[in-house]
């Protein structure tokens, strides 16, 4: 490895400089293009990992809100780390001049570490870009700190490839962490002119379903015309009832929540005490305000 030194930039950022290496774009420049000229400076055994991994992969998994220029390049490096660090070299690639985890390990790594309702999405990404559960089951058996790891456990059998959208998973882990039983995904129903239409998340038995209005695809007027005509076809030919759930539920869901019992309780849907009280409670719990920390 060239021996660098590190020139503080203009803008209070710090880039290294070296024999043959004179800029390091570091604000404002693409993840790839950070971690191409990361990979180039930085020991073998240094790996991109994690949300810069995916992304190069070509899967958006950055938090919500999040621009990809904003985002610093994950790194993980088994010399500076605990042995969770470690990464097999059967774990990594290098592609197009930069060593990342493969798909199958991002995959992983990524439920592993993402807060929960981020896992879960990435982890569905994943699996409907053809990673396996299985082998990624299979994998964490071998790795110190995901063998055997509740949590990790958790997310893995919350994937699902049939997710369309982060919004909709994130709109399922909510569901299920608040009591509900798991809905099915891209649940198909016949529609008009023998067309198959499909419903983001759906109980098939009692016809009750939450579809996520994500900001890319149902903004407009067509969109939301579409949407509209669909949602009533749905409900006046097929007797669906259809909770649309907007951006709002990820920092309200409580009424989406009160929402969709009401639905389920109406269409026959008949949970055991336990259950309604812990929805019950997770309801309250989310309509309840926080309290402002004493000064």
């Amino acid at each position: 490895m060239n021996e660098l030194t590190w020139k503080r930039a203009a803008d209070d950022s710090i880039t290294p400089i070296g024999p043959g290496v004179y800029f390091v774009p570091v604000k404002g420049a693409s993840l790839e293009t950070r971690a191409t000229m990361l990979s180039r400076l930085l020991p073998g055994e240094v790996v991109v990992a994690r949300r810069t991994a995916a992304w190069l992969w070509g899967l958006d998994v950055l938090p919500p809100g999040v621009r990809e220029a904003d985002w610093p390049v994950d790194l993980v490096d088994p010399r500076a780390s605990g042995p969770e660090a470690r990464i097999p070299a059967e774990h990594t690639v290098e592609r197009a001049h930069v060593r990342l985890t493969s798909p199958s390990r991002t995959a992983l790594d990524c439920a592993r570490w993402l807060p929960r309702r981020e896992a879960v999405a990435a982890l569905d990404q994943f699996l409907g870009r053809g990673v396996q559960a299985a082998e990624l089951r299979t994998m964490a058996r071998t790795l110190p700190g995901y063998r055997d790891n509740t949590r990790l456990g958790e997310v893995l059998r919350l994937g699902d490839r049939g997710s369309a959208s982060p919004g909709e998973s994130w709109t399922k882990v909510t569901v299920v962490d608040a009591g509900f039983p798991r809905p099915a995904c891209q649940v198909p129903v016949m529609g008009p002119d023998d067309r198959l239409l499909y419903v983001d998340l759906g109980y098939e038995r009692f016809r009750v379903g939450l579809e996520y209005d994500g900001e890319r695809h149902h903004t407009g007027s067509d969109a939301r015309h579409r949407d509209r005509r669909r949602r009533k076809w749905l409900a006046e030919e097929e007797n669906w009832e259809i909770i649309p759930v907007t951006r709002d539920f990820l920092s309200r869901p409580a009424p989406y929540l009160e929402a969709l019992l009401t639905a389920l309780l109406h269409r026959g849907w008949t949970p055991d005490d336990t259950t309604l009280d812990r929805i019950g409670r997770r309801i309250r719990t989310l309509i309840r305000p926080r309290r402002r920390p004493r000064r």
